[in-house]
C-alpha cells in the first residue's frame, strides 16, 4: 500500500467512525414515547405493576400499541390460533377492518406458561422478518424455562422495540459493513499487533517458568549426580529412577542451550507463531528435570537411610496424605452419599490414614525397610485409584441418560487424570509419570467438566428442538387470516 493510499484509508475510516457515532444517537432521538401498553393476563402469572414499571421507558421507533396476552393452555395447543380466537371474541380492535390482518400499529406478545409457548404478532406496518421474530422469542426462553414470567416478557418487549421499524442505518449489518469496509486496514493491522504481542507475552512467561526450574536443577546438579551414584542397585524404585537419570546430563545441557537460544530471540522472532510452543517445550523439559532430580535425591536419602531420610519420607507421604484427606470433601456431596462407592471411599480413608501413621512408626523403629514402605504407599495410591474409578462409574450411571453422555463424562475425567503433573519430590510420581494414580481433586475437576459438557449438550439439543418448532399458521379456525406472526415452544 502506498503512503497516499494509507492516508486515504485512514481518513475514510475516521469519517465512517464519526458518521456512525452521529447516526446512532439520532436513532435513539427518533424513538417515540407514549406507546400504549395493554396487559391481558388470563393465565394469572404476571406481576402487572412491575411489568408496567419496567416497560414504561421502553420506546419503539414508531408509536406502537403493545399488547401482552397470557393464556393457560396445553403443549398441543396452537398458540397462534388461540390468540386469534381471543382477539376475535374479546378485542376485535386488534384486527384490521377487513378481518384478514392484525391492526396497524399493533404488536402482540403472547405467552402460554402451561403449554410452554411464546408468540409474537405484528400489524402490517410493524411486521419484521421471521428470523427477527424468532430472535425475540429466543431472547425470552431462559427466563421462561426458569418460570420468570414477568422478566421474560420484559426482555421480549425490549427486544421487539429494538427491531420493529428499525431504520436501515441502525442495523448491525450496515454498521458492521461500514466499519468492516472502512476500517478493515486499521482493524486487521491492530489484530496482527495484538496477536504478536500475545505471542511475545507467552514466550516471556514460559521462559520465566523454565528458568525457575532450570535454576533449581543447576544449583542441585552436584548433589543429584552424587545421589544417583549412591542409589542401591537392589531397589526396584532406584532402578527405575536410574533409567530416568540415564541421559539426565545430556538433557540438562541441551536445555541450557535451548534457554540461551530463546533468550537471544529478537522481538520479531518472538512474535512468530512457533515461538510460544518452543518456549513451552523448553519450560516443560526444565520442569521434568527438576522433578527427576528431586526424586533421585529423596530416593537416595530414604533408601540408604541418610541423615535427611525423614524429610525425604515426608515428601513421599504428603501427596498420599493430601489425596486421602480430600476424600472427605468428595463424599460430602449429598448426591454421592447413598452410593456404595461413597461408603467404600470413606472406609478406605479411615484405614489409609492409620496405615500411613503405622508406616512412619515402623520406618523409625526400622522394623520395615524403605523399599517396603514405598511399596505400601504404592498400594494405597493404587487402591484409591481403583475406588475412584468405581465411584466414577456409579456417579455416571446415576447421572447419564445415554451411552454418549457416559462417554462424554468419562472422556473429560480421563483427560483430567492424565493432565495432572507429578508432584515435585515424589518418587512414585516421577517413576510412573502422569496418569498412573488418580486423586479426588482431579476426579472432582474431571467429573464437573464432564457434567458441564453434558448439560451444555442437553441445553443445545433442547434449544434446537424448541426453536425448530416455530409455527406461523393460525389453525383450522383461522380461515383466511394471514396476519404476520409466529410462535415457538420453550
Amino acid at each position: 500500500m502506498t503512503r497516499h493510499a494509507a492516508r486515504a484509508g485512514a481518513a475514510l475510516a475516521g469519517m465512517l467512525i464519526v458518521l456512525i457515532s452521529l447516526l446512532l444517537p439520532t436513532v435513539a432521538a427518533q424513538a417515540v414515547g407514549g406507546d400504549d401498553l395493554i396487559v391481558v393476563d388470563t393465565a394469572g402469572r404476571l406481576d402487572v405493576p412491575t411489568l408496567e414499571r419496567e416497560l414504561a421507558d421502553v420506546d419503539f421507533y414508531e408509536p406502537t400499541t403493545v399488547v401482552v396476552f397470557t393464556y393457560s393452555g396445553t403443549a398441543n395447543d396452537n398458540l397462534n390460533e388461540k390468540v386469534l380466537e381471543f382477539a376475535r371474541a374479546e378485542h376485535p380492535e386488534w384486527i384490521s377492518a377487513d378481518g384478514q390482518k392484525w391492526a396497524d400499529g399493533l404488536f402482540i406478545f403472547a405467552l402460554d406458561p402451561d403449554g410452554r409457548h411464546v408468540g409474537t404478532y405484528f400489524g402490517d406496518d410493524r411486521t419484521i422478518p421471521l428470523d427477527d421474530q424468532a430472535s425475540i422469542q429466543e431472547a425470552t426462553k431462559d427466563d421462561f424455562r426458569a418460570a420468570f414470567w414477568t422478566e421474560g416478557v420484559v426482555v421480549g418487549v425490549k427486544k421487539a422495540a429494538s427491531l420493529i421499524n428499525r431504520p436501515w442505518y441502525a442495523s448491525p449489518a450496515f454498521i458492521g459493513t461500514a466499519v468492516g469496509g472502512g476500517v478493515v486496514g486499521v482493524g486487521t493491522w491492530g489484530g496482527i499487533l495484538l496477536v504478536r504481542a500475545n505471542r511475545r507475552g507467552k514466550v516471556a512467561a514460559e521462559l520465566s517458568r523454565g528458568a525457575e526450574h532450570l535454576t533449581s536443577v543447576t544449583m542441585d546438579l552436584d548433589e543429584t549426580e552424587l545421589a544417583a551414584r549412591t542409589l542401591p542397585t537392589t531397589s526396584s524404585f532406584a532402578q527405575r529412577l536410574e533409567q530416568r537419570f540415564h541421559d539426565f546430563s545430556g538433557r540438562y545441557y541441551s536445555t541450557v542451550e535451548e534457554q540461551q537460544r530463546l533468550q537471544l530471540l529478537t522481538k520479531k522472532e518472538r512474535s512468530r507463531s512457533e515461538a510460544p510452543e518452543q518456549a513451552k517445550a523448553f519450560a516443560d523439559e526444565a520442569a521434568e528435570l527438576d522433578f527427576v532430580d528431586n526424586a533421585i535425591v529423596n530416593a537416595a536419602a530414604l533408601l540408604t537411610r541418610a541423615a535427611t531420610w525423614e524429610k525425604a519420607w515426608a515428601e513421599q507421604v504428603e501427596p498420599v496424605r493430601e489425596d486421602i484427606g480430600a476424600i472427605s470433601q468428595l463424599v460430602s456431596d449429598p448426591n454421592s452419599y447413598p452410593l456404595a462407592s461413597t461408603q467404600a471411599l470413606e472406609s478406605f480413608r479411615v484405614s489409609a490414614e492409620a496405615e500411613i501413621e503405622r508406616l512412619g512408626a515402623d520406618l523409625r523403629s526400622q522394623t520395615i525397610s524403605a523399599e517396603t514402605a514405598l511399596e505400601a504407599l504404592e498400594r494405597l495410591r493404587g487402591e484409591l485409584s481403583h475406588l475412584l474409578r468405581e465411584h466414577s462409574r456409579a456417579l455416571i450411571e446415576v447421572y447419564a441418560k445415554s451411552n454418549s453422555e457416559r462417554a462424554s463424562i468419562e472422556a473429560a475425567m480421563e483427560k483430567q487424570r492424565r493432565s495432572v503433573p507429578p508432584r515435585s519430590g515424589s518418587i512414585l510420581d516421577t517413576v510412573y509419570g502422569p496418569g498412573q494414580f488418580w486423586n479426588p481433586i482431579s476426579f472432582s475437576i474431571g467429573y464437573s467438566a464432564g457434567v458441564s459438557r453434558v448439560e451444555s449438550d442437553r441445553s443445545a439439543a433442547a434449544s434446537s428442538s424448541f426453536s425448530g418448532g416455530s409455527s406461523t399458521g393460525y389453525g383450522s379456525s383461522g380461515g383466511s387470516f394471514s396476519g404476520s406472526g409466529s410462535s415457538s415452544s420453550f
